[in-house]
This record gives structure tokens, sequence and C-alpha cells, in this order.
């Protein structure tokens, strides 16, 4: 199979405009993070019924989330520019 003539002005390369960077991945992001930081907190319920220390699953807890705010924040953003 042949390759396509190159386009004047263009390289021959594809571009693609990364993935990482739409709002829609920062957005599943987001509610994946948003997610697991319930999903500590309910470990930090457990955690205090069963009489164990919370602080580490406290602090996964706020990573979690505030891995989510970061990533809703950029998606927004994207979408706004």
């Amino acid at each position: 199979m042949s390759d396509p003539a190159p386009r004047p002005g263009h390289n021959g390369e594809a571009r693609r405009a990364s993935a990482w960077t739409s709002p829609r991945t920062c957005r599943v992001l987001a509610v994946v993070f948003a997610l697991a930081a319930l999903g500590s907190i309910v470990l930090v319920a457990v955690d205090l019924v069963v009489g164990r220390p919370a602080t580490g699953d406290l602090f996964i807890a706020f990573l979690n989330g505030l891995a989510a705010v970061v990533l809703w924040r950029l998606g927004s953003e994207a979408r706004r520019t």
C-alpha cells in the first residue's frame, strides 16, 4: 500500500491532540479520584469502628480529593480555551 502524497505546508506527520489534556479525560479522572476519596472515607469510618488509627486513610482521602479537585479544574479550564 502506498503512502499518500504529502500536502504542501505540512511535513507529512500526522498531528494529534494529546488525550491527557482533553477536558473529557480530566473529568473522567476527576470522577475516579473522587470515588477513591469516598472509598477512603469509608475506610476511615471502618477504622474508627474497629479502633485502628485512621491517619493513613485520612491522608490518602485528602490526596485523592486534592487530585480530583485539580483534575476537575484542569478539565474546566481546558474546555474554556
